[in-house]
């Protein structure tokens, strides 16, 4: 007897399968194409696939809810109570189960969400070969600062990912995976392709990460998901020699002339390329810019 590939779907939801054993009727194609696995208290369970949904019969309760939070903390909840501070827990396969209910502060700053009442399992897929065009780049031309720029939803860390899998298997990349989207790492071990010279910081903020990429790694870039690092530590990269890659969000290159972090990171010259992502097509390149070179 043959058995069915194990797709995607089936690995972001397979700790919770005793729980809600409905998961498992979800089609075949359906599997395929979806892209998050909704529970929330009182309602069906939701399968997003191709901007629909497929909703089963399973009415998710909040005792459900709970039992899912605990199997993905893989019952030992004390252990995640950062990540459940954040809103996600990063599963095996790298996919995440992101989910709301009451915030608890401490000190001005989230420290816990109890009572959990909606949970939504982002199904992570990797889409091997898209930053081709931008990996050329760096065999062909200086490139010591990438700016990946696009809309919300165009694909920016799907193509991020892909560019530090082609390139990480011949420069050293220091990745600051601040919300563990990059990589996703499980038990210490990248679920998603990021290269064999690459080493991922898990966690830490952009600042600090940069500060112990440069000491004790000698990167020969660093990436960034989002703006967000201080230009300080931006210029010290550039002190010390080592290129930057990064995305933001920018709505079209009007906002991208006008964006004052893109505009800080242009007048200490710390950038020679932005690629432009299509508003069409997820995780398609549409342009290349080539600034001015200015080291």
């Amino acid at each position: 007897m043959i058995r069915a590939k194990k797709t995607e779907y089936d690995t972001a939801c397979e700790c919770i399968l005793h729980i809600v054993p409905s998961l498992t009727s979800v089609p075949n194609d359906i599997k395929h194409k979806a892209t998050e696995i909704r529970l929330k208290a009182g309602q069906p369970v939701r399968i997003r696939y191709e901007d629909t949904y497929l909703t089963l019969q399973t009415i998710i309760d909040i005792t459900a809810i709970k039992q899912c939070i605990e199997a993905f903390c893989r019952y030992s909840v004390y252990n995640y109570e950062n990540d459940i501070a954040n809103g996600f827990i990063t599963l095996k396969g790298g996919h995440r189960a992101g989910f709301c209910g009451n915030a608890v502060y401490t000190d001005n700053r989230i420290s816990y969400i109890k009572n959990v009442s909606s949970v939504n399992i982002r199904i992570a897929r990797e889409h091997k070969g898209c930053a081709e065009a931008l990996s050329d780049i760096f065999e062909k031309e200086n490139v010591f600062g990438l700016l990946i720029a696009g809309r919300p939803l165009t694909g920016k860390t799907t193509v991020l990912r892909d560019l530090c899998r082609i390139i990480g298997d011949r420069y050293r990349l220091a990745i600051i995976d601040e919300r563990n989207e990059i990589a996703a790492c499980y038990e210490g071990i990248n679920q998603l392709s990021t290269g064999d010279l690459s080493d991922v910081f898990t966690g830490f903020n952009k600042q600090d990460g940069i500060e112990r990429a440069v000491r004790t790694m000698s990167p020969d870039y660093v990436v960034l998901d989002e703006l967000g690092a201080d230009i300080d530590s931006i210029r010290s990269l550039m002190n010390c020699g080592v290129g930057i890659i990064m995305t933001a969000h920018l709505q079209d290159e009007r906002e991208l002339v006008n964006n004052e972090a893109v505009k800080s990171l242009k007048g200490i010259g710390a950038l020679s390329h932005i690629a432009m992502l299509s508003d069409k097509e997820k995780g398609v390149i549409d342009r290349i810019i080539r600034l001015q070179p200015q080291r």
